[in-house]
């Protein structure tokens, strides 16, 4: 009989070890195939349109309704195309796409349908959407980046973003990020988080000037150690 328990036992606990909650580990790796993750606003969707109205109609400056927001890219939001050439031609080489954004997930399968109508493949909220809204950290108050815990479960090879956090994100993740020139009227109005904040007073925190902006998209480089997609050749 105790035999017998021994072997119930030893069963029980090969099935625990082989039983994995989705994505608490890295994906099987293909050998030749990269797993490319994307930021969404100002990544692949010039969206700024789509905030703006949504602000326009908020009672309160600080709060944007995101379940409103992710419901209506489709009105506001339209594909930026040189980001979605290069997923064209990920996918056309047998590598995977992922998009990470830091929109909360309210109606994110909205998101989804969007994108895969304008990019032309199934892209489904926890499936190659993922949303990973910032926290806070309750002694600091900071609020940073979730989206390196994403990164690395999803086991990304190259992270492409617009923002700061996402160059800082797929830093902590150990993996090469890639930072998209964000659009200038995107700039105009969303200028923090990107390169400090280029259209603010020098401070330690923003210490680059729009000039100095230049040569970083010059040089093909940012202040991360990040390369710069795509390069703007801007004569010196």
């Amino acid at each position: 009989m105790k035999s017998v328990q021994i072997i119930i036992i030893s069963f029980v606990l090969l099935l625990t070890a082989c039983h994995h909650p989705k994505y608490t580990a890295s994906p099987e790796k293909i050998v030749g195939q990269l797993r490319v993750g994307f930021d969404v606003d100002d990544t692949i969707l010039f969206s700024r349109d789509n905030f703006l109205k949504a602000l326009s109609l908020s009672d309160d400056s600080g709060h944007l309704d995101y379940g409103w927001i992710n419901m209506h890219d489709s009105v506001y939001s339209v594909l930026i195309d040189p980001v979605a050439e290069l997923i064209g031609f990920l996918r056309a080489h047998g590598h995977e796409v992922y998009f990470i954004t830091a929109r909360p997930g309210t109606n994110g399968e909205a998101v989804g349908r969007y994108l895969s109508k304008e990019l032309g493949f199934p892209i489904v909220k926890g499936q190659n959407l993922f949303f990973s809204p910032k926290e806070k950290d309750k002694d600091s108050g900071y609020k940073y980046t979730t989206k390196h815990e994403l990164i690395t479960k999803l086991g990304l090879h190259i992270f492409y973003g617009d923002s700061d956090n996402d160059m800082v994100a797929a830093s902590v993740a150990g993996i090469r990020g890639v930072r998209v020139v964000r659009d200038a009227r995107s700039i105009e109005d969303y200028s923090p988080n990107y390169f400090g904040d280029i259209k603010a007073d020098s401070t330690a925190g923003s210490p680059y000037s729009e000039a100095e902006y230049k040569m970083f998209l010059i040089e093909g480089v940012g202040p991360y150690g990040e390369t710069i997609f795509p390069i703007r050749f801007i004569s010196k």
